[in-house]
C-alpha cells in the first residue's frame, strides 16, 4: 500500500513540476504607430517582454495582427531584431519574414532552423517599457478607413524550439482615422515670393492645412493656413502664396489638422532658393489705402546706404523709417504706424546711394 501511495506521490510531483516549466509567460505589444510619406504609409513596432522568471528561447513564433479588409496592403519589414534572423549570434533562425492576407490579416513570422539553441527572450522592459523590439512593420494605406488593427490572439503564438507555447498578452491597437491623402505637392518661385500648390484625392474629418516654413538656419515657423474639404472623395486642390521673403533657402511642409485635434506633416521634398533681386524697385505699400498700420517692402540689387523717409502732402518730413543705414543686396519690408497722423496723402522716398523712388499712400481714419 505504501510503494504504491510512493508511486503516485512521485507521478504527481513529475506532472506538477512539468507544469512548472511549461507556465512561460510572455507579454507582446504593438505601438508607435506613424504615418509616412505623404500619407500613404502606416508603420508600427511589434515588441516581446518575458515576465516569466524561467528562461524561455525563441523558436518558431508567429505575430499576426487583423484590420478592417482593405485597409492596408504589401507589408514590408524596415526593421528585424538581428537576435531573431539570419546571421543571429547562435546561428538559430532563418530570415524573419512578413505575410499580407486579403481576410485582412498581416503576420510576422520567425523561423528555428534547429541549428543553434535559440535565443533567450529578454526581460528587460527597456525604455519604453514594452521589452525588445521584434520587427517594425510598414504597410501601404489602401484606404481611408477606421483601420481597427488589432491583435489576432487566435493565431499568435510565442513559443520555443521545443514548440512549446509561452502564455501570451497581447496588448496594443490602432483605430484613429487615417490622414487625408496627398497626391501632390509643388512650389514655385517668383521674385521673393513662393507659390504653393498641393491636391488630395481624398479626405475624411480634416479641418484643414498650416503652413509651415522653415530657413536653413531656423525653425519651423507658422506662414499660414488654408481651410480643408472635411470629408471627400473627389480631386481637391489647395494653393498658398508666401510673400516678402527675404533671400535665402526655405523649406516647406503642411500640417494637416483633423478636426478631433489630430494632424500629420507632409513634407516639400525639395529646397525652395530666393535669390537676390535682379532690379531695384519701391513697392507700393500695403495696405493702402491703411489705418493705423502699413508696411512698404523695396528690393535692393546691390548694397549701398538706404534711406526711407515719409513726407506729408507739404513736403514736410514727418518720419525717417531708415536712416542712412547700410544694407545688403536683398528684399525689404519695413512696418509703419500711422496712429499719430491724421487722415490724408502721404510720401515715402527711398534713396540708396544710386537711386531714388518715391510713392503716395492714403491714411484714413
Amino acid at each position: 500500500m505504501s510503494k504504491s501511495i510512493l508511486s503516485i506521490s512521485v507521478i504527481l510531483l513529475f506532472l506538477f513540476s512539468g507544469s512548472l516549466r511549461s507556465q512561460n509567460t510572455v507579454t507582446n505589444t504593438i505601438a508607435n504607430f506613424d504615418i509616412t510619406e505623404n500619407g500613404t504609409k502606416f508603420n508600427f513596432d511589434i515588441f516581446t517582454l518575458r515576465t516569466s522568471a524561467p528562461d524561455f528561447r525563441m523558436g518558431n513564433s508567429s505575430y499576426f495582427l487583423r484590420f478592417v479588409t482593405g485597409t492596408f496592403a504589401n507589408p514590408v519589414l524596415t526593421y528585424v531584431n538581428p537576435k531573431y534572423t539570419v546571421g543571429s549570434v547562435t546561428s538559430s533562425y532563418n530570415e524573419m519574414q512578413p505575410f499580407g492576407y486579403s481576410s485582412g490579416k498581416v503576420a510576422i513570422q520567425l523561423y528555428y532552423n534547429s541549428g543553434g539553441p535559440g535565443d533567450v527572450v529578454s526581460n528587460d522592459p527597456g525604455v519604453q517599457g514594452f521589452g525588445e523590439k521584434i520587427a517594425s512593420v510598414k504597410l501601404d494605406i489602401i484606404a481611408l478607413n477606421l483601420p481597427d488593427l488589432r491583435w489576432d490572439n487566435l493565431n499568435t503564438a510565442v513559443v520555443n524550439p521545443q514548440n512549446e507555447s509561452a502564455i501570451s498578452t497581447n496588448n496594443g491597437f490602432f483605430n484613429s482615422t487615417l490622414p487625408v491623402e496627398l497626391s501632390s505637392f509643388s512650389a514655385v518661385s517668383n521674385g521673393n515670393s513662393v507659390k504653393l500648390s498641393w491636391s488630395t484625392s481624398s479626405e475624411e474629418n480634416n479641418a484643414g492645412f498650416e503652413v509651415q516654413r522653415k530657413s536653413t538656419a531656423g525653425d519651423w515657423i507658422k506662414a499660414g493656413y488654408v481651410q480643408g474639404s472635411g470629408n471627400s472623395s473627389d480631386l481637391k486642390n489647395y494653393t498658398y502664396n508666401d510673400n516678402q521673403l527675404p533671400t535665402g533657402s526655405y523649406s516647406y511642409r503642411l500640417k494637416q489638422l483633423d478636426f478631433n485635434g489630430n494632424y500629420e506633416f507632409h513634407n516639400l521634398s525639395t529646397e525652395i532658393e530666393i535669390g537676390i533681386p535682379k532690379d531695384f524697385a519701391l513697392n507700393q505699400n500695403f495696405p493702402n489705402p491703411f489705418n493705423p498700420s502699413t508696411v512698404i517692402s523695396f528690393d535692393l540689387p546691390y548694397d549701398s546706404r538706404v534711406s526711407l523717409s515719409v513726407y506729408d502732402i507739404s513736403g514736410r518730413r514727418i518720419s525717417m523709417l531708415i536712416d542712412n543705414e547700410l544694407k545688403q543686396a536683398n528684399y525689404y519690408s519695413v512696418p509703419m504706424n500711422g496712429s499719430s497722423l491724421s487722415s490724408g496723402v502721404y510720401f515715402y522716398e527711398l534713396r540708396t546711394d544710386k537711386e531714388v523712388q518715391t510713392k503716395k499712400m492714403t491714411l484714413v481714419k
